[in-house]
C-alpha cells in the first residue's frame, strides 16, 4: 500500500491528524489549481481552527456540499485557496445566523470568485473563539475515525458555559447514535468508551476552570453528592455534579459500594442533599439506599429516575425527571 507523506500542519505540527479521506490523487486531475504559493493555501487543521469548527465537520461540508479546498500543494495535499476561505466563512456566518445548511452552501457556492479580503480574514480570526452549534453526528463520524482532537474540539467548543445543555444537544444524541447502529470493531477499541473518556477529560477541563474563577467562594467539603445508582453510565451523574457547581453549589459523585457503605459515605460528608440518579428504572440498591438514610433530617433527597412511573413505595423523596429539573430544584432549595 502506498503511504503518503503527512501534512505539515497535521499531528506532526501540533494540529489535528488528517484522514485518509483528506488524501487525494496525485498528479492532479486537468483543471484543478496547482498552488505555486504553499504558503497562501491552508491545511484542513488551519481552517479549522480559524473557522472555529472541528476539522469532520469541514470534510462534511466537502462531501456533502463541494465546498472543499481546491489547490493543490507538493505531497499531493489539498490546501484551501483565499476563495475557498471566502466561500466557508460565508457557510461560517450563515449557519451561525440560523441558516439551514443546504441553503446556506448554496449561498456559499454563488459567492464571486475573488480573493478574500483582509478583514475577511480578520472575521475568520474572530471565529476562532466562537461557539460552535452542536453536530451530534460529526461528532459520531469522528469518535468512529478515531479522530480524538477533533472530538475533543467539538466538546470543548459546544455550550462551554452550560454542561446540561452541552450533554442534551451534543453528547446523549451522539452516544444513543453510538449505541444503535451496529459496527464492526478491532479488539481493545470502541467508539463509545472513546467518546465517553472524551467527555469525562471535557468535564475535568470545565471543572478546573471554575474552580480557578471561583477558588475563594467555593468550600471544600460538597454540598450535594449525585449517586448514579443502577444507571447505565457514571456520566450524567458527572454532568449534573458540573451543572450543579457552575450555579455555585459544589457537588461531588459517590460511586461504588453497597448501600450499607454508600449510605455511610453520605453521613461522613455532611452533605444536604443527596440525588439518586436510578437512570430509566429503580434498582434494589437504589431503594436499599434512600431507606437507609430515611432518619437523617437534616439531607434532602431527590429521585431522579427518567419516565412516568411512580417512585417506589415507602420512599420519602422528592422526585425530578430530567438533569435539568434536577439541577434547577436543587439550586433552589439550597439558595
Amino acid at each position: 500500500m502506498a503511504r503518503f507523506p503527512r501534512d505539515p500542519g497535521g499531528k506532526r505540527a501540533g494540529g489535528w491528524a488528517e484522514s485518509r479521506h483528506d488524501r487525494h490523487r496525485w498528479p492532479p486531475a486537468a483543471g484543478d489549481a496547482v498552488s505555486e504559493q504553499p504558503e497562501a493555501a491552508l491545511s484542513v487543521a488551519a481552517v479549522a481552527r480559524r473557522l472555529g469548527i472541528a476539522p469532520a465537520t469541514l470534510r462534511t461540508w466537502d462531501r456533502r456540499y463541494g465546498l472543499g479546498p481546491s489547490e493543490h500543494s507538493a505531497g499531493a495535499h489539498r490546501r484551501y485557496s483565499p476563495d475557498d476561505l471566502a466561500r466557508l466563512l460565508t457557510m461560517r456566518r450563515l449557519t451561525l445566523e440560523g441558516v439551514a445548511p443546504g441553503e446556506a452552501a448554496r449561498t456559499a457556492l454563488s459567492t464571486p470568485r475573488q480573493e478574500a479580503a483582509p478583514s475577511e480574514l480578520d472575521v475568520l480570526d474572530a471565529y476562532a473563539d466562537a461557539e460552535m452549534p452542536p453536530d451530534p453526528d460529526a461528532l459520531v463520524a469522528a469518535a468512529r475515525h478515531g479522530d480524538n482532537a477533533a472530538v475533543r474540539w467539538m466538546l470543548a467548543r459546544v455550550h462551554p458555559r452550560d454542561p446540561l445543555e452541552w450533554y442534551a444537544t451534543l453528547v446523549r444524541p451522539a452516544m444513543s447514535t453510538l449505541a444503535a447502529e451496529p459496527v464492526l470493531e478491532r479488539a481493545g477499541e470502541s467508539s463509545c468508551h472513546r467518546l465517553e473518556a472524551s467527555c469525562y477529560a471535557e468535564l475535568r477541563s470545565r471543572s478546573v476552570a471554575l474552580a480557578t474563577r471561583t477558588a475563594e467562594d467555593v468550600p471544600a467539603a460538597p454540598v450535594a453528592l449525585v449517586a448514579p445508582t443502577g444507571a447505565a453510565t457514571d456520566l450524567e451523574a458527572h454532568v449534573l455534579a458540573g451543572a450543579l457547581s457552575g450555579r455555585g453549589v459544589p457537588a461531588s459523585v459517590l460511586v461504588g459500594g453497597t448501600p450499607e457503605t454508600a449510605a455511610e459515605a453520605v453521613a461522613r460528608a455532611r452533605a444536604q442533599v443527596l440525588v439518586v440518579h436510578a437512570g430509566h428504572r429503580g434498582t434494589p440498591d437504589a431503594v436499599d439506599l434512600v431507606r437507609r438514610l430515611d432518619g437523617a433530617d437534616d439531607l434532602m433527597v431527590f429521585w431522579h429516575e427518567e419516565g412516568r412511573g411512580p417512585v417506589p413505595d415507602g420512599l420519602r423523596v422528592h422526585r425530578v425527571r430530567s438533569l435539568a429539573g434536577a439541577c434547577y430544584e436543587v439550586a433552589a432549595v439550597l439558595s
